[in-house]
């Protein structure tokens, strides 16, 4: 007989949407099935925004279940007759106002959470899961850990992007903190409001993906600034193309490129539509360059979750190396040879087109992630050194 647990959880934060599910489903032993959710996308632009599979996006929340279950959730009209099923409900974002009723008819079982300061309850007030300083859903209370060389880390975005909308970007970077550099701190960086030395006092910085196009004017000078200065840079998805067009208007004639997704009108594009139509959205397999530093930062973790339908200029890709940048993967068929990575001769300043930060884990950094912290921390040691 199927069994149905149904579970109620009032907070109004995309970022958390499934969260409550993913801890019980984790405790359960069961999967996840989620409903039609609607956002307001002028207020979280980015909510739904995690890649759920082939040409799937979903709710960015969604990214508790893949991390605490080990398995994706899957949409609820997927669930076949007589299957198990942890469906969560929240009352905020329901595409169906009927829906609430359905469900909870539906369900043999109701379960409500509710977070608590830094900890999840149930409906008989038991801790079923912690919530930590970076904003990640935890199955276990967060242990103090023995602080080795305290870094500064910067993310940009404003904080409320990471812990209201899309909670990946940091939650990754936090399990790489804890990994290579506990005890760092975080520091955000709204890339529309950058102040004057935005990146005084910052050891490393991550640009984060997104759809948010406004974002990417700021985004480039970030990148502009931390190539001058050597700062450790890592881009994702969005955050890559910015590092891409800051050393692409270092080129003659490319000085006021943009990308044709920001400026249709801009008379260069240093990223364009893929000539083919394609929406990459889905887990895509890459191809580190030989003897690249991303090929023997990613070893065998050659899967990436995509989400983009712009790609580097192919003729940019020999203009970028003659500023000492690379192009360390490709992606596509072998005669697309689609830019999934740029890397710099020298210092860390490094990109990949795809999402690694969804493939980390609490004790289980993306490796690329992982590799961005560990570099920080050497060239924090050594800058303070002299």
């Amino acid at each position: 007989m199927a069994h149905t647990i149904i579970v109620q959880h009032e907070i109004e934060q995309p970022a958390l949407f499934g969260a409550a599910a993913a801890l019980i489903a984790a405790r359960e032993g069961m999967r996840v099935y989620w409903p039609d959710a609607r956002f307001d996308f002028h207020r979280h632009p980015d909510a739904a925004q995690h890649v759920a599979g082939e040409q799937m996006l979903a709710p960015s929340g969604l990214i508790w279940v893949d991390r605490l279950t080990g398995q994706p959730a899957l949409p609820l009209e997927m669930l076949e007759d007589g299957a198990d099923a942890i469906i969560p409900l929240h009352p905020a974002f329901m595409a169906d106002p009927d829906m609430i009723r359905n469900l909870v008819n539906s369900g043999d079982v109701h379960r409500t959470v509710v977070l608590d300061g830094n900890r999840f309850r149930d409906e008989n007030n038991n801790t079923i899961g912690w919530y930590d300083e970076f904003g990640r859903v935890r199955l276990e209370k967060p242990t103090e850990h023995p602080v080795s060389t305290p870094l500064v880390f910067a993310i940009a975005g404003p904080a409320h992007q990471f812990f209201e909308t899309c909670p990946a970007p940091l939650a990754a970077l936090a399990d790489a903190i804890d990994a290579q550099a506990p005890g760092s701190m975080v520091r955000f960086i709204d890339p529309r409001q950058i102040a004057s030395a935005p990146l005084q006092g910052i050891d490393g910085l991550l640009l984060p993906g997104g759809s948010q196009m406004s974002a990417v004017k700021g985004q480039i000078e970030l990148a502009r600034l931390a190539r001058a200065e050597a700062r450790p840079t890592l881009g994702l998805c969005l955050g890559m193309q910015s590092m891409s067009t800051a050393v692409a208007r270092e080129l003659p004639e490319w000085e006021n490129t943009d990308m044709e997704e920001v400026a249709a009108d801009a008379v260069r594009h240093s990223f364009v539509r893929i000539e083919t139509g394609e929406y990459r959205l889905g887990w895509r397999v890459t191809r580190p360059v030989a003897e690249s530093r991303m090929a023997r930062i990613l070893g065998d973790e050659l899967l990436i979750a995509c989400n983009h339908r712009f790609r580097l200029t192919p003729s940019l890709h020999e203009g970028l190396a003659s500023r000492g940048i690379r192009v360390s993967a490709l992606g596509g068929t072998f005669e697309q040879g689609i830019a999934d990575a740029i890397e710099a001769e020298e210092g860390f300043y490094i990109g990949m087109q795809g999402h690694p930060e969804l493939s980390s884990r609490i004790g289980r950094p993306h490796p690329l992630i992982s590799a961005f912290v560990a570099e920080t921390k050497y060239s924090a040691i050594n800058r303070r050194a002299l």
